[in-house]
């Protein structure tokens, strides 16, 4: 049996989980998903992500993002690697696309907006939609078009309310809607992908990010739509969060959900003292 060291994402506290050796041998790529239920370690239940190392790259609040069974014995741990994601040339992605290039375009989706991407790579026009398809899975909706620029100089009336890209340039935002000193949660998310070296944890670690920001961001709308008499607070928004998915965010993160709550979800926000007072748009 391997024993492995797991820290709660939420307290910190931590235990060695036993994992039989027939199931950790067999994970050569992507990562083993360790179901750690409430009381085998605190109170709290989450997902860890553990490498063919027996490294934990990652933990996931259990709460809202892949269903797996109740336990952590050898039945309930599974290898997280599917043919479409096996099918995208990560690694082409990762040596060929700015990374500023995929921040904007996350950005650019968070907020809601339809992306072009101008480049003449063909051999990478469906690796690259494929690969935010698959990072923003059953979360934000994408409407992506790449095309060379040659085809886009001929069609630029086509794409007028589009935000346009060209590896580390933006070509087109009339809105103004990308501002380059609020892209830091954006980078963090890119960075993590960029840096690991396991193709595979990369991608599941962004897109539980982007997932964590969809679910977070789609909570406050929705509770920002149903109350009434109570005035919105960032504590109250902050408390419903940690209630809701186990996790207490800071202001300069709420603010940045606040963005997409506008934005991607199209709810108007009231006035939130220390929060929406830090976006210029209201």
């Amino acid at each position: 049996m391997a024993r492995i060291e797991i820290r709660c994402p939420i307290c910190g506290q931590w235990e060695h989980i036993e994992i039989a050796d027939d199931v950790t041998k067999n994970v050569a790529k992507g990562l083993l998903a360790i179901n750690i239920a409430a009381g085998m370690i605190c109170e709290h239940s989450f997902i860890a992500y553990v490498d063919k190392n027996l490294t934990v790259r990652d933990c996931l609040i259990a709460d809202f993002k892949i269903e797996l069974p109740e336990s952590a014995s050898t039945a309930d741990n599974k290898e997280i690697i599917t043919p479409e994601t096996e099918a995208i040339k990560f690694d082409l992605i990762r040596l060929n696309i700015p990374d500023i290039l995929l921040v904007n375009v996350i950005r650019t989706i968070f907020l809601g907006k339809r992306v072009v991407i101008l480049s003449d790579q063909e051999f990478l026009y469906n690796h690259l939609i494929n690969f935010f398809k698959s990072i923003m899975e059953n979360t934000f909706k994408i409407d992506l078009t790449i095309i060379s620029e040659i085809e886009y100089k001929k069609k630029k009336n086509e794409y007028k309310e589009h935000i346009v890209f060209k590896n580390r340039e933006i070509v087109r935002d009339k809105e103004k809607s990308i501002n380059p000193k609020k892209l830091e949660f954006e980078k963090a998310m890119v960075q993590k992908f960029i840096n690991e070296y396991d193709l595979m944890a990369g991608v599941i670690i962004l897109r539980n990010e982007i997932n964590k920001c969809y679910e977070f961001s789609k909570a406050i709308a929705e509770l920002i739509q149903n109350k009434e008499a109570k005035a919105i607070t960032s504590k109250l928004l902050i408390d419903y969060i940690l209630e809701k998915h186990g996790e207490r965010i800071q202001k300069p993160y709420l603010s940045f959900l606040i963005e997409i709550v506008l934005n991607y979800f199209n709810v108007e926000v009231p006035k939130i003292s220390g929060v929406t007072d830090l976006l210029g748009f209201l």
